[in-house]
């Protein structure tokens, strides 16, 4: 499974529909081997319980601080100061790095920094000379005396070199090598005697939903993790990178048990303008109308996904593919036939997007429901003919086309729903008699 997807396409499609899908693939597979949809819905609500799935919604005002971390203002006995506050992705991967019985080697690592700032600790470098290793906060090293002599030099030991040393990697180059190798090893020997090693790889994951990921600022919002997200970034991959958040000072990794999964309405943005650096470090699922899904669907002798696969056609036509209507619009439709249902969705749903797809151009609105080879009485959208001189008397007015209106009567009858599909030749045209 990809750490980061992202489902685009119309509206419609059922990308928050396949949401759960995805993320029961991530987090309980053997859910999905029940082919009943109440069964996945409910495990799914049981893991958004848990913790172990959260959601948010990007937007305009959505923020860093609101994502990541940023400050707080808190008032405590008449006194106003700052806090930092942890945002949903920084509690998200700190609640997976830090599961119940699982130690990582940063848990190590800080808990060996606590201990040494209050006392040494006497380790033996990996040819065993014995020395002292303390840790002042502040300067990124531990400070390490040789217990040889007391008058020895304090020697200072990385803690980043340290803690690559602590993953088998080697830096590329390291002052005083022997004591950051003995740290290494002793904090290493902890990792495998609490038994960190063998859960680190049991590690629970985690998802996180964001919704609409196209309608936020990505480069605002996510900062310098954009970088962090990637596969090969992540925590306990061969080129992990951490970074120092602004905020708390703290040193921090996207774990590789956290997975992203996104939304995006093609319709709202188009997939050509969202940020590059998000669609470098994405995996793109497409979810494009599926009339398929909508067979065996007639409504008083109305093929409902015929209806829709023509519509669409249409607009691609007309638009692009970005706007098509979503089979989802239809599939309340499935269970039972009913033209006053048929009638809401079409009023309430179809006619208002079509609006907003095509600007109200209603001629357009008109070519996609086929109104201008339909009878009068079958036009859901007719154009009514203004006697401009009656208006406005002997001035001269801009010709506008006339008035567009919405045919409510349409909408409940069955040969109006029936004549979006139908398509008529074109009349002949009568062939002149010889020597007319």
């Amino acid at each position: 499974m990809p750490l980061n997807q992202i489902l685009f396409g119309p509206p419609g499609t059922g990308k928050t529909f396949s949401v759960v899908e995805e993320t029961l693939k991530i987090l309980a597979p053997e859910v999905l081997e029940t082919p009943t949809r109440e069964t996945w819905k409910n495990a799914f609500d049981q893991l958004v319980l848990d913790g172990r799935v959260r959601f948010v919604t990007f937007h305009q005002s959505f923020s860093y601080e609101d994502f990541v971390e940023g400050l707080r203002a808190v008032s405590e006995g008449g006194q106003l100061h700052y806090k930092v506050e942890p945002g949903v992705f920084k509690l998200l991967c700190d609640d997976a790095r830090h599961q119940e019985g699982a130690q990582t080697d940063d848990d190590v690592l800080n808990a060996f920094l606590e201990e040494v700032t209050e006392a040494p600790v006497t380790l033996t470098t990996v040819r065993g000379k014995s020395f002292d290793v303390r840790y002042r906060p502040g300067n990124g090293t531990f400070t390490c005396q040789p217990k040889a002599s007391e008058n020895a030099l304090e020697l200072p030991a990385n803690i980043e070199h340290v803690r690559l040393f602590m993953r088998g990697e080697k830096p590329a180059s390291v002052y005083c090598e022997s004591y950051v190798r003995g740290i290494a090893e002793h904090l290493r020997g902890k990792l495998e005697n609490d038994g960190a090693g063998q859960s680190n790889g049991e590690r629970l994951p985690y998802v996180l939903v964001i919704d609409e990921i196209n309608r936020g600022n990505v480069s605002r919002i996510f900062g310098e993790l954009i970088t962090l997200i990637e596969t090969s970034k992540r925590d306990g991959a061969t080129e992990r990178l951490s970074v120092t958040l602004p905020y708390s000072k703290e040193r921090f990794t996207v774990p590789d048990n956290v997975y992203l999964i996104g939304t995006m309405n093609t319709a709202d943005r188009s997939l050509a303008g969202l940020d590059i650096a998000l669609r470098r470090r994405f995996i793109f699922k497409e979810m494009m109308p599926n009339p398929s899904l909508l067979n065996g669907v007639v409504l008083e002798g109305i093929d409902i996904g015929q209806l829709l696969a023509v519509m669409n056609q249409r607009i691609e036509v007309l638009l692009d593919r970005d706007h098509c209507l979503g089979h989802a619009y239809f599939m309340s439709l499935k269970s039972g036939d009913s033209l006053p249902q048929l009638e809401v969705i079409f009023r309430n749903q179809i006619l208002p997007l079509l609006q907003e797809y095509f600007f109200e151009d209603w001629q357009r609105i008109q070519w996609v429901l086929n109104d201008h080879r339909k009878p009068a009485a079958d036009r859901f959208v007719e154009q009514d003919k203004q006697d401009v001189d009656a208006l406005f008397g002997n001035i001269s007015v801009p010709a506008q086309g006339g008035v567009w209106r919405i045919n409510a009567a349409a909408f409940q009858r069955v040969s109006a729903y029936a004549g979006v599909i139908a398509v008529q030749a074109k009349a002949e045209v009568p062939v002149e008699e010889a020597g007319a």
